[in-house]
């Protein structure tokens, strides 16, 4: 039996006028009860009828992206283009998951952040405030990525690093172990930040 069906309530879901239908439950699991409604889809192939996944509030999940597993999508946050959403992640608020993104494991997004291009989020990584990750970016491990923080290119943070304030990494660049870089920080050009390194003020383009 599926757990959910389209209502015949509508909005508008983007620019284009593309109509988000929202979802109402067909029987109790995990903490939905049976006629609950929930946020807006495009159509039944943007949450999947496996799993406890489930999109709450005004959240909103069009074009071809897809939540399945035991994802959650809360808030007002905004899922589309081409995004995969699985196993335990959470995204909420205002956070807005786009293009090819991937967000897996227990990772969480929220706040005002926004992920774009080819980005890989995954394990316990949480990334929030009004921190930009695009490109192709990974993020793993317990990385903590927030404030106002641009993430672009070929960047790895993973490990118990972090990355916050306003910097920025673009580039070939790996933070890792419990290497921290924030400020003004901008690295490029195949920098390393590792074990306890902490890069931060004004510190710009260093390479190794």
């Amino acid at each position: 039996m599926n757990k959910y069906t389209l209502s015949e309530k509508f909005i508008d879901g983007d620019s284009a006028g593309k109509r988000l239908y929202q979802i109402i439950a067909l029987k109790s699991f995990s903490d939905i009860e049976k006629g609950e409604v929930g946020g807006y889809v495009e159509d039944i192939n943007n949450l999947s009828q496996e799993g406890n996944c489930w999109i709450y509030d005004d959240a909103k999940v069009f074009d071809d992206a897809k939540v399945s597993q035991n994802a959650v999508i809360a808030g007002e946050a905004k899922i589309s283009g081409k995004a995969r959403i699985y196993d335990d992640a959470i995204v909420s608020d205002n956070a807005e998951i786009g293009d090819n993104v991937i967000i897996s494991g227990k990772a969480s997004i929220y706040d005002n952040a926004k992920l774009i291009g080819y980005a890989r989020v995954c394990d316990n990584v949480l990334v929030f405030n009004e921190a930009v990750v695009g490109g192709n970016v990974i993020l793993s491990g317990n990385a903590k990525i927030y404030g106002y923080v641009r993430l672009l290119g070929n960047v790895h943070v993973c490990d118990d690093a972090v990355v916050c304030d306003t910097a920025v990494i673009y580039d070939n660049v790996i933070v890792s172990h419990k290497g921290k870089v924030c400020g003004n920080a901008e690295l490029n050009n195949n920098r390393n930040v590792c074990d306890t390194e902490v890069v931060s003020g004004d510190e710009k383009n260093i390479s190794a």
